[in-house]
């Protein structure tokens, strides 16, 4: 959130931030989904190699109850449009790799979203600065 007031700092103009705010999401986006899909494979390679696959009762944590919720309710969308807000860009690629692996529209939602934020972030440091440093 505070990548745009940054920018602004050296006088960009509107569509110059919003150019620059997506160039470092669009990056950590497609950094990230690479990590993440060469980490989940890594992680079954190693872990889940050689062992005997048991029927064991799976536990369920308010953890995972939760994860399971939130993307039985709100899917790869939900996930897309809280990444640059509430998920930081590498937790949400992360889980939109992990849970949506074979979608061909994690990468162009995840983006739409980035530009989405990108876009409102410097609507409001831009245009309303006023109203929230007036009396300062």
């Amino acid at each position: 959130m505070t990548f745009p007031l940054v920018i602004m700092q050296f006088g960009f103009s509107f569509l110059e931030t919003v150019l620059w705010t997506n160039v470092g999401g669009l990056l950590g986006i497609y950094f990230f989904a690479y990590i993440s899909d060469w980490l989940i494979r890594w992680w079954r390679h190693t872990f889940r190699k050689n062992k005997p696959r048991k029927k064991e009762k799976k536990v369920f944590s308010g953890k995972t109850r939760r994860m399971v919720r939130i993307k039985q309710n709100y899917g790869l969308p939900g996930i897309a449009f809280t990444t640059p807000l509430l998920l930081s860009i590498p937790v949400g690629t992360f889980l939109a790799v992990r849970y949506y692996r074979t979608s061909k529209w994690k990468l162009p939602l995840l983006i739409a979203s980035n530009l989405l934020w990108s876009v409102l972030y410097t609507l409001f440091y831009m245009f309303w600065k006023d109203l929230l440093f007036k009396g300062a």
